[in-house]
């Protein structure tokens, strides 16, 4: 039986200047540290992407309400202020998508 998780795609560039291997590393810590601290968390997967500084955060979450919760709880929490800080919040676009069905091999 499928369960209806919830993916979340995040695109964002990071500032100028942060190399890849650093993020990297402040993606590790957040991830750690407090996303796999929080309810309903499943997994998370870091995408570069083509453009220069563009990368892209796809996360499951087993409910809408858990990824809520975690949204609100990132910008009050902090250990979650260096990835904050490395991030171009204006550059920040998200995508929230309810899962249907799925197939396997």
């Amino acid at each position: 039986m499928d369960r209806n998780l919830i993916t979340e795609i995040v695109e964002f560039k990071v500032h100028t200047g942060i190399v890849s291997e650093e993020f990297v590393k402040t993606v590790d810590s957040l991830e750690t540290n407090f996303h796999s601290l929080q309810c309903g968390f499943i997994d998370t997967e870091l995408v570069k992407g083509k453009e220069d500084r563009q990368w892209f955060m796809i996360q499951h979450w087993e409910s809408m309400d858990n990824v809520r919760e975690a949204a609100k709880r990132m910008f009050e929490d902090p250990v979650t202020e260096s990835f904050r800080q490395a991030v171009d919040s204006t550059s920040v676009k998200m995508l929230l998508l309810e899962q249907v069905k799925t197939w396997k091999k």
